[in-house]
């Protein structure tokens, strides 16, 4: 053996301990013949993928306000479109007078606290008149969270009725606390979330939950907003 045999590799061409260079780059499988992908050593060496720079690939779960967002706008659309067919099936002729419709003689306004229950008072949504009912609707906070939406609709007579055209399903009544009377209570089939409602003389009052509340507290909430509503005459 001569002495340039003995001569030790450089360090750029000396293997690495314990690594197979078969690890490092993609080669041809000597028993197959075919060309073998990179190892999974490799590819770690190369970082992520675009793919996982990506911000899209990462997509958060929808905060409680869009979902408030969005429950306020199914229960408009779903009252709104409720609201034309009744109007329309009920445009027919008759000899008979019809009995006037009772109405609520203070203004339609949400308050802007009820208990432990807020609302910005900034934020405030003007009523929208459609198909014969005036409607408005705010998203309160409790505990720096958004907690309910509170949405109130005149003229109302019957809450079955209106529970119904809300797209509300699995209704039913609900003793208020102070036992003056019932609620109805259901769930929201497009977000699976709990609302009950009262009648505050003809305004429909209705607390919908977003922090799972019970049936009893938000019977109870609904009820307060539509005192504390009429109150402020």
């Amino acid at each position: 053996m001569t002495d340039h045999e003995n001569e030790p590799l450089p360090d750029e061409e000396r293997p690495r301990r314990g690594a197979d260079p078969a690890e490092d780059s993609p080669g041809t499988d000597p028993s197959t013949g075919k060309t073998t992908a990179p190892s999974a050593g490799q590819a770690a060496r190369r970082g992520p993928s675009r793919a996982a720079d990506d911000p899209h690939q990462d997509d958060r779960a929808p905060s409680h306000k869009v979902m408030a967002v969005g429950t306020i706008v199914v229960l408009v659309i779903a009252l709104v479109v409720g609201f034309a067919a009744y109007a329309i099936n009920s445009i027919q002729p008759s000899t008979r007078s019809a009995s006037p419709v009772a109405s609520s003689t203070w203004k339609l306004e949400l308050p802007v606290q009820i208990g432990d229950y807020t609302r910005d008072p900034n934020a405030a949504a003007s009523p929208s008149t459609q198909a014969g009912s005036t409607v408005i609707s705010a998203t309160y906070s409790k505990g720096g969270k958004d907690s309910a939406v509170i949405l109130m609709s005149r003229p109302q007579a019957d809450l079955k009725k209106f529970m119904s055209e809300a797209g509300m399903t699995s209704v039913t009544q609900q003793e208020l606390s102070d036992r003056s009377g019932t609620a109805l209570c259901g769930v929201d089939a497009d977000h699976n979330d709990t609302g009950c409602v009262v009648l505050q003389e003809s305004t429909a009052v209705l607390a919908m939950g977003l922090q799972d509340q019970s049936r009893q507290d938000l019977a109870d909430l609904a009820q307060q907003i539509g005192i504390q509503a009429a109150g402020s005459k």
